[in-house]
């Protein structure tokens, strides 16, 4: 009789559980359909704007973060440019490129952010045309033909093209992978919660993360109010982001608490205190996040490197500088020693802190890398003509022509061509 009612007594808290449980599902998904009917984004959004900042050109993707709407046509417009921009089927700034590679055809994959994805200038006008284009001309018995093929997105962090290569960049076959890296945002684009607000919800980017010196390789979906840089590391919170990160991106409740999230979670960068982040990279500093991010960045980059060429494939690294650094460099020196004196903190930059750093790394793993500093640098002090956009930091129709000849002579010169 007592055994009968101790079973009974579970058999009505199981079914009590069940009831809960059922309860609080059912409240859950009367919420999320409210929210999908009733409330706005959380963040500003115009569908009719062609502001830059509004991003309509660009699309969520759940392994990726984000990437250009396919087959986006439309004009952008901010202070300083008014562009057309036309998308391929892949969402690349860039002509469409089948997948299968023609004969006696070389191919680069050229990864980045918005530097590759270039929507300041015609698609004829970027970098990555200007290099084939400059590379056909130099076989003009056409033996072989080149094929440079852009694949970048505003934003992107060294971890999004890591996960682009591995999903879509290796299925092209290229026969060299032209890592453009940036020391202006790459860094901190590769801490976790790198997003990019689209049509007015947060899509954040992967992320990679180092545990106990050890770069992990499997990338981490990145869940607001959770991700963080020191607990990444166990099998269970790892999986417990990577679960809640799905649920983020399809979950419009969870979207909508973003901002609380962001406010009361804030994301852990460097550069904390300085009249800006940047700085951080060219002064003395050893603030934790710096020295992670320079860790995870490094080991992306080897992890890369290490997956192209064990495809069979070659790598390279050109390193874009930001424009910054260019405006401080060709200030003369009375201009300058009036800046230190308006700010203090540029009294201990050293310009070219970061770039001594990645060569040392490179030269480490035997990376072939292109530093445009001291070519674009002496191009504008010899010619006087402006390599970026006044007010954007990117390239100039100039700047992009230039950086692309550059990288083409550069690969001549170092024997990447056939």
């Amino acid at each position: 009789m007592v055994q009968e009612q101790k079973t009974s007594r579970i058999k009505q808290i199981l079914i009590g559980l069940v009831v809960a449980l059922v309860s609080v599902l059912v409240t859950v998904l009367l919420l999320e359909i409210g929210v999908r009917l009733v409330m706005s984004p959380p963040y500003a959004f115009d569908e009719n704007s062609t502001d830059v900042h509004t991003l309509n050109y660009l699309t969520c993707d759940p392994s990726l973060g984000w990437l250009g709407q396919p087959n986006f046509q439309g004009i952008i417009d901010s202070p300083v440019f008014r562009q057309e921009l036309r998308t391929n089927s892949q969402g690349m700034h860039d002509t469409e490129h089948m997948v299968d590679k023609s004969a006696n055809t070389f191919r680069i994959l050229m990864l980045g952010d918005s530097f590759v994805q270039a929507f300041q200038v015609d698609e004829s006008e970027t970098a990555h045309q200007v290099l084939e284009d400059s590379l056909n001309a130099r076989y003009l018995d056409k033996s072989h033909q080149f094929e440079v093929l852009s694949a970048g997105a505003l934003g992107w962090s060294n971890g999004q093209q890591l996960v682009y290569y591995r999903e879509f960049g290796r299925s092209y076959e290229p026969d060299l992978v032209l890592l453009m890296f940036f020391i202006g945002n790459d860094f901190k684009d590769n801490l976790p919660g790198n997003a990019a607000t689209v049509k007015g919800f947060n899509c954040y980017a992967p992320y990679f993360a180092v545990c106990d010196g050890q770069f992990q390789a499997d990338p981490l979906t990145y869940a607001p109010g959770i991700s963080d840089l020191a607990n990444n590391c166990s099998p269970a919170r790892r999986s417990l982001i990577n679960v809640l990160g799905w649920l983020y991106q399809r979950s419009r409740l969870y979207q909508m608490i973003d901002p609380v999230l962001v406010s009361n979670f804030p994301r852990q960068v460097f550069g904390q205190g300085l009249i800006t982040p940047l700085l951080a990279l060219y002064t003395p500093n050893h603030q934790y996040e710096l020295e992670y991010t320079w860790q995870v960045t490094e080991d992306t980059i080897a992890q890369l490197q290490q997956e192209v060429e064990a495809d069979g494939r070659q790598f390279a690294v050109v390193v874009i500088n930001p424009e910054e650094l260019f405006n401080l460099m060709l200030l003369r020196p009375a201009e300058r020693e009036n800046l230190v004196n308006q700010s203090p903190d540029l009294a201990e930059v050293d310009v070219t802190q970061p770039n001594r750093r990645l060569s040392a790394f490179f030269a480490l793993h035997q990376t072939p890398y292109l530093d445009l500093m001291e070519p674009m640098l002496a191009k504008q002090r010899a010619e006087g003509i402006p390599l970026h956009l006044q007010g954007d930091r990117h390239w100039t129709v100039e700047g992009n022509r230039f950086v692309g000849e550059v990288i083409a002579q550069w690969l001549a010169e170092n024997d990447f061509l056939p």
